[in-house]
């Protein structure tokens, strides 16, 4: 006999908010190293491009934090300004 697959219970509203206060934190200590890192025009000029990196990964991790603080998730994935990060979360939020 199959056995029916495993319901799965979504995540508790306490969860969701530890973790985007982690993704929040997460972004700020990303954000404070990446202008620590550009304070020094040696480095600033030698790795531009992963220094926007940097900050493009803060801004990912604020904006994700957002959605799972939200009361609204849809319309803050909506809301979210990095145009990759809003599709590849409107096309996982559709499965």
């Amino acid at each position: 006999m199959v056995q029916p697959p495993e319901s799965r219970a979504a995540p508790s509203p306490a969860l969701l908010e530890g973790i985007a206060a982690h993704l929040a934190a997460l972004a700020e200590e990303s954000e404070t190293f990446g202008i620590v890192l550009c304070s020094d025009p040696d480095v600033a000029g030698r790795y531009l491009v992963q220094l926007q990196q940097i900050d493009r990964l803060a801004q990912s991790l604020r904006e994700m934090a957002g959605v799972l603080a939200s009361p609204d998730p849809r319309a803050a994935v909506a809301a979210i300004r990095l145009g990759d990060l809003r599709h590849a979360l409107e096309e996982a939020g559709a499965a």
